[in-house]
């Protein structure tokens, strides 16, 4: 459900979900959604939560109960 209200956001650009074939890595997938700029981003997150509170779900509670770790960031391109 969350993925699909991002992408439905103003501003959304591409989404990525890869998971870990190789490697000694903690986590063994990683999304990734591109946006236009941090205003979007604050947008989207804002509608999130709404949807969130409106299907009375909790994140957190979720992660907490099957054990997931999640590293929620925000990322900018670095130039080469």
């Amino acid at each position: 459900m969350t993925h699909k209200l991002l992408e439905a956001q103003e501003g959304f650009i591409d989404p990525r979900v890869l998971e870990q074939v190789a490697g000694p890595g903690e986590f063994n997938f990683v999304t990734i959604a591109e946006w236009e700029n941090t205003e979007v981003v604050e947008r989207a997150r804002a509608a999130v939560a709404a949807a969130h509170k409106a299907a009375n779900f909790d994140p957190q509670e979720m992660f907490a109960r099957l054990g997931i770790r999640a590293d929620i960031a925000s990322y900018k391109p670095v130039a080469a």
